[in-house]
């Protein structure tokens, strides 16, 4: 097999047993398909999360050509999505269950490095990920990373926005960098990234559409409010300038994070996200809580008698 980008389908367990572990990298996308407005379909967070697939295949193959990349068929599953007609919602344990099925086969057999690839921002999906890449690569003596949660933050957080400028060659207003602020669901970014990616399937509506806005609170709950067309932010700002330029950004500092992973460094932190550190949002946070208090009940009942 001369070729170094690989469909994990397309092999046979000949071709991959051959494969050197310690220079094999396996990309996998995992989103569900959710409700994006009416401007975008159903699988936009699957095609991001693949979109950039395509563009760690490329800057991994031309910063590592002695690695052999091997990319898997999209998952498209999640939890965390708007409940709306066509959102399909998983449980956060099944994200989390399938992440470690897949990972644990592969660290099983002796392979070591996979990476994760997300395009969606439910904070229980994107924990489901960092969990499981810490459980497998803990109990596998593997290199497990999903960098997609902390990427995603900074972005979020305003902290590229320098370099968004610089690459575009302007100057946010005031008012434009309170957009960016504010802009979650099928708006700015996301519209944005289906322009660029794929664009037959974004319907010229989204120029009309006018700003929707929640709070932080509201857009946690994943409810439909008076109004709602399914959107949160601002798709009427998407143009393809603004997707090449952020989706670059991110490689950039996707790649960073590769580099320190490559060399052998602990990624438990600097691949994580700050949801991670918030134990609501773990998978078992539920269970420990009624485990907590079933043993409070016990101990209560022992004093008393």
């Amino acid at each position: 097999m001369d070729n170094k980008y690989l469909h994990f389908e397309n092999l046979d367990y000949p071709e991959l047993d051959k494969l050197d572990r310690e220079k094999t990298i396996f990309l996998l996308s995992i989103s569900l398909l959710e409700e994006h407005g009416p401007h975008l379909p159903f699988g936009v967070d699957v095609f991001i999360a693949e979109y950039m697939v395509d563009l760690l295949i490329e800057a991994i193959s031309e910063k590592y050509p002695d690695f052999t990349i091997i990319r898997f068929p999209a998952l498209p599953v999640g939890s965390g999505g708007i409940r709306w007609l066509g959102t399909i919602n998983s449980k956060q344990r099944t994200v989390r269950k399938l992440v470690v099925d897949y990972c644990s086969h592969l660290g099983k057999h002796g392979f070591k490095y996979v990476l994760l690839s997300n395009g969606h921002g439910g904070m229980g999906h994107v924990v489901a990920l960092e969990e499981a890449a810490r459980y497998c690569s803990r109990k596998y003596n593997m290199s497990v990373i999903s960098p997609s949660g902390r990427v995603a933050f900074d972005l979020l957080t305003g902290q590229y926005i320098p370099e968004i400028e610089e690459r575009l060659n302007i100057k946010f207003s005031d008012e434009e960098k309170e957009q960016l602020a504010k802009d979650s669901h099928a708006g700015w970014f996301e519209a944005s990234v289906m322009l660029l990616i794929k664009p037959h399937l974004v319907k010229d509506v989204y120029k009309e559409l006018k700003p929707f806005i929640l709070t932080r609170w509201q857009r946690m709950r994943n409810k439909v409010y008076p109004g709602d067309q399914g959107y949160r932010g601002f798709p009427a700002n998407a143009t393809k300038e603004y997707a090449k330029a952020v989706t670059g950004i991110m490689i950039d500092h996707t790649m960073d994070l590769v580099k320190e992973w490559l060399s052998g460094k602990d990624m438990k932190k600097r691949a994580s996200s700050p949801l991670y550190g918030m134990l609501f949002f773990r998978t078992n946070f539920d269970r420990t809580i009624i485990w907590g208090l079933l043993a409070i009940m016990i101990l209560i009942i022992i004093y008393i008698f």
